[in-house]
Formats: C-alpha cells, sequence, structure tokens
C-alpha cells in the first residue's frame, strides 16, 4: 500500500515534469514567433512592402457610414404612437412624455399600439 509521502513524492515529481513542459512549450513558442518575425522581414524586404500598404501605419480607418451587418445598434420600428402628435417611440428606452402623461392619466400603453 502506498503511503501518504509517497503520494506527495509523485504528485511533487509530477508537478516538476509539468513544470518543465509549460517551460518547453514557452520557449518553443518564442523560437516559432522569433521565426515569424524573420520571415516577415524577408518577405517585407523583399516586395519592398510599407507599413501603409500593410495597414500598419497607426492611423484609423476611415469611418464606416453603414453600420455593418449584425450591429447591435440597428434602428426599430416604432411600436406606440400618439394620435395627437404623430410622435413615436419603440418601446426601449425611457417612456416618452407624452406617453408618461397617459399613462398617468390611466390610459393603457395597449391604446397607442402601432397597428
Amino acid at each position: 500500500m502506498t503511503t501518504l509521502s509517497e503520494l506527495q513524492l509523485q504528485i511533487n515529481q509530477a508537478e516538476a515534469k509539468v513544470n518543465e513542459l509549460r517551460e518547453k512549450l514557452a520557449e518553443q513558442k518564442n523560437n516559432e514567433r522569433a521565426q515569424a518575425i524573420a520571415s516577415v522581414r524577408e518577405l517585407i524586404k523583399t516586395f519592398q512592402l510599407s507599413a501603409a500598404e500593410l495597414d500598419l501605419s497607426g492611423k484609423k480607418s476611415p469611418v464606416r457610414k453603414d453600420r455593418p451587418i449584425g450591429d447591435k445598434r440597428m434602428s426599430v420600428a416604432p411600436k406606440y404612437q400618439d394620435p395627437v402628435s404623430g410622435k413615436t417611440w419603440t418601446g426601449r428606452g425611457k417612456t416618452p412624455a407624452w406617453l408618461a402623461a397617459q399613462l398617468a392619466a390611466g390610459h393603457s400603453k395597449h391604446e397607442y399600439l402601432i397597428q
């Protein structure tokens, strides 16, 4: 039967092996990174590429006027409308004053739903 001290020794040996493997992994990553940097530098030199051509100029890209697909800020169709003023509300954010006044007067939101 294995004693507690033997199990602790096995744990310590396993942890040492894990640390050794982590060090090897970090070293390998550093070597591969250095090789990648050297390759990129050689390609830049060979093809005489500039930072601007690689979009590395440090300047921000021009602002897009149209929103990308999936943008969370997409406009939402109005859900409620004030019959008097014609003002609308999407149902998101703070309740507009015209609807808040109607709700305070005892009306229901359902009365102002756009059909």
